[in-house]
């Protein structure tokens, strides 16, 4: 009767190859947990930065509407890699900005906050702007009243882009 019973208890009982397979799937299991959390957290960072570019478009579009004049004589046109010199501080309460003024401002503004310009003179003592896109930068073109806003920006080493097509 003994026998029976420590038979039976054997034979309940996990064998070390079990207990050792058990922990091998435990262990891929974790492992493929923590992979596609890594993958959630890239793709919300990914996201977020899609969301700021998209920002920043329509936020210089409705400037650019609100000073339409100047929009429409090219006061915002704007390529890559290009920033405007010298510009009124249009914040102030004692500027009186033109709408040319307003216009060189509001790009400055706009470039700075992108990203690639942190550095730059016109950015960092006048304005304290954050920027918010890594290497980010900006254009504006204009064909008659549709305004092409291109937004770009480095993430892990690959250049992305957004293009906004607006009509003023």
């Amino acid at each position: 009767m003994n026998n029976k019973k420590m038979k039976i208890i054997s034979n309940r009982g996990f064998t070390l190859m079990e207990v050792l397979v058990a922990l091998a799937v435990l262990s891929i299991g974790l492992l493929g947990m923590a992979g596609m959390q890594l993958f959630s957290l890239t793709s919300n960072y990914d996201a977020y930065l899609r969301t700021q570019a998209t920002y920043f478009a329509y936020d210089l579009i409705d400037k650019m509407r609100a000073n339409r004049a100047e929009t429409l004589t090219g006061g915002y046109d704007s390529a890559l890699s290009s920033i405007p010199g010298s510009f009124t501080n249009c914040q102030l309460s004692s500027a009186n900005c033109s709408p040319n003024q307003l216009a060189t401002f509001e790009l400055i503004q706009w470039k700075c906050g992108l990203g690639s310009y942190a550095g730059n003179a016109a950015c960092v003592a006048p304005l304290n702007l954050t920027t918010i896109l890594p290497s980010g930068d900006g254009s504006v073109t204009r064909a008659g009243n549709d305004i092409t806003i291109t937004v770009q920006w480095i993430d892990r080493g690959t250049t992305e882009t957004i293009s906004v097509l607006a009509e003023l």
